[in-house]
C-alpha cells in the first residue's frame, strides 16, 4: 500500500485573506486621500516665469495682468473663453458669511463676467462656491482645461492682497483683488476682453 504524499503548501485561512484584503483597501484609500489632498493644496501653483503687463483702462486706473502663458495675455484670455471647444466655464469664489455688503460687489463681478460669456458663448457659465472638490478636479484636469476653463476670484477673504489678473495656464484665470470693490473693476475688465471690446 502506497503512502499518500502530504501537501506541504501554504495553508491560508479565509480569515487571513479577509484581513489582508481589508488592509489593502485601507492602504489604497489612505494613499488616495493623500493624493487628493496634495492635488487640492497645489491646484493654484504657478509654473514658469511670468510676464507682467499694465493695461490702462482710465486716465488714473490700470489693470495689472500677470501671465504664465506665452503670447499676448488678452488674446490668450479671449480665446480661453470663446473657442468652439469650450463646453462650460467655471467661476469659483467664496462669499463672506451672512449678508455683508461686500458680497454685493462679488455678485456684481460674477454677473459682469457671466454677461460677457453669455454674449459670446451662451449660458454655459457655472458660478460656484469654491470647495476642496473643485481643487481636486483642477488637479486631475476635469476643470481648468481647454474645454472647461475656470475663473477663480481670489478676494481678500481668500488671501487676495494685490489687484491683478493672473493667467495661470491655458485653462485658469485668477482675479485677485485686495478689496471687494476692486473685484468689480477687474471683472468688468475681463468681461470687455471676453466680449472683444478692449
Amino acid at each position: 500500500m502506497a503512502k499518500k504524499k502530504s501537501k506541504k503548501g501554504l495553508n491560508v485561512s479565509k480569515k487571513t485573506i479577509s484581513i489582508i484584503f481589508l488592509l489593502t483597501i485601507i492602504g489604497v484609500s489612505m494613499a488616495s486621500l493623500y493624493y487628493v489632498n496634495y492635488l487640492g493644496n497645489h491646484a493654484f501653483d504657478a509654473k514658469g516665469t511670468p510676464s507682467t503687463t499694465l493695461y490702462s483702462i482710465d486716465e488714473d486706473q490700470s489693470v495689472k495682468v500677470v501671465s504664465y502663458v506665452e503670447g499676448d495675455p488678452l488674446i490668450v484670455m479671449r480665446r480661453m473663453f470663446t473657442e468652439d471647444e469650450v463646453k462650460s466655464i467655471y467661476l469659483l469664489f467664496t462669499a463672506l458669511p451672512g449678508s455683508s455688503p461686500e458680497n454685493s460687489y462679488l455678485v456684481r463681478g460674477v454677473a459682469s463676467i457671466s454677461e460677457g460669456v453669455g454674449r459670446t458663448k451662451g449660458a454655459i457659465i457655472l458660478a460656484r462656491e469654491l470647495t476642496p472638490w473643485h481643487k481636486y478636479m483642477m488637479g486631475i484636469k476635469m476643470i481648468g482645461s481647454n474645454t472647461k476653463p475656470l475663473i477663480y476670484m481670489k478676494t481678500p477673504n481668500l488671501g487676495g492682497t494685490e489687484n491683478k489678473i493672473v493667467v495661470l495656464n491655458e485653462g485658469v484665470v485668477i482675479i485677485e483683488s485686495s478689496t471687494f470693490e476692486d473685484t468689480m473693476l477687474l471683472s468688468d475688465f475681463l468681461r470687455t476682453i471676453i466680449v472683444g471690446v478692449f
